[in-house]
């Protein structure tokens, strides 16, 4: 009988040892390219409505791609879709996306509380209709969309895209462009995707002057010419003007925010748009009048859509100084405004 030498024992002895702290390392790398990268997971979401390609930069970091929700829903009209980045690492954060189809007045993001200061937004450029900033993202259906509202839907209301990030921020090009190819899914689904504005390039527009507010200019407010703010408006050293911000020129939606000067900083947000989409669906909308602050009047060039709001703040400040100082201000503000607008282009003023 042979007797092996002890040095090659004690050799054979080191080598699985090795073999078996490399097999373990790379059961440990295995787990963490698998716990903290997309390899080799799911490639589609939300129904199919949205790639990993797509979904990665808007929920970007470490972690996994998956869904919260324990299915999709096909049916259309209940799109609904949850999908984070999780991550096995203690304190990682965990960015959150979630999209869904809801029905609302076609200008709800612009003076909506719960769309808060829709100046800070990007609206795109010709193709969808919609806006963006790091967090939100909102894209109207194409023309033909409405008449698929389901039954106990407000005639008013039409479909739009909605598109929330939590725990998490985007760049606004990524987040457009998610939001609209799940509005394009969710379009197809319906059996209204006929027009190509939903396969446009996206394109976006504002705030100018990198978001930064500027002075109001009481005679020229929201860089309109002529645009002057109404004295009725205003309450000595307590809501005069202050700052503004505005979005771009090339839109067909432009917004501009007045930050009051004043206790609690008062906010009004006064609002354009030439977008045929709103346009068509708020003269849809039987409260959208002068009196409610918010109407579509016949221009040279098309239908134009022009709105106010305002704050609590400013609400509050105009009521202390009574009722009829409030309405006042509510109508000599509005008035001023769509008198501008209602010059520059041509429009009806009855």
């Amino acid at each position: 009988m042979t007797t092996m030498p002890p040095h090659t024992r004690i050799s054979r002895r080191t080598t699985r040892a090795g073999l078996a702290a490399l097999l373990a390392l790379a059961g440990c790398a295995g787990l963490l390219i698998w716990w903290n990268t997309d390899v080799m997971g799911q490639d589609r979401f939300c129904d199919d409505a949205l790639t990993s390609s797509e979904l990665s930069p808007v929920l970007d970091g470490p972690g996994r791609l998956t869904r919260k929700n324990g299915h999709e829903e096909s049916d259309p009209y209940g799109f609904s879709c949850t999908v984070r980045r999780t991550s096995k690492f203690l304190g990682a954060a965990e960015p959150e996306m979630k999209a869904e189809l809801s029905f609302e007045p076609a200008d709800f993001a612009l003076g909506s509380r719960l769309w808060r200061d829709p100046s800070a937004s990007s609206y795109f450029v010709g193709g969808p209709t919609g806006a963006v900033s790091e967090t939100q993202a909102w894209v109207l259906l194409p023309a033909g969309c409405e008449a698929k509202t389901p039954p106990g839907v407000q005639r008013a209301n039409v479909p739009v895209l909605e598109m929330n990030l939590t725990h998490g921020r985007a760049a606004r090009e990524d987040l457009a462009q998610a939001a609209v190819s799940a509005a394009r899914h969710v379009a197809k689904g319906l059996g209204c995707a006929g027009s190509g504005a939903l396969k446009a390039p996206v394109r976006l527009q504002g705030p100018s002057g990198a978001g930064e507010p500027r002075p109001t200019d009481p005679a020229n407010a929201c860089g309109m010419a002529g645009f002057r703010l109404p004295e009725a408006a205003l309450l000595r050293g307590r809501a005069e003007p202050g700052t503004e911000r505005v979005t771009g020129s090339d839109s067909r939606t432009r917004v501009c925010e007045l930050t009051l000067k004043g206790p609690g900083a008062p906010r009004l947000t006064l609002a354009v748009s030439e977008d045929p989409l709103l346009t068509q669906g708020v003269r849809r909308d039987e409260t959208a009048t002068p009196q409610n602050n918010r109407t579509v009047t016949a221009c040279a060039a098309g239908d134009l859509y022009v709105a106010m709001s305002y704050d609590d703040t400013y609400r509050d400040l105009l009521l202390d100084a009574g009722a009829t100082a409030h309405e006042q201000a509510r109508t000599a503000l509005f008035r001023a405004f769509f008198d501008t607008v209602a010059k520059d282009r041509g429009c009806r003023t009855d």
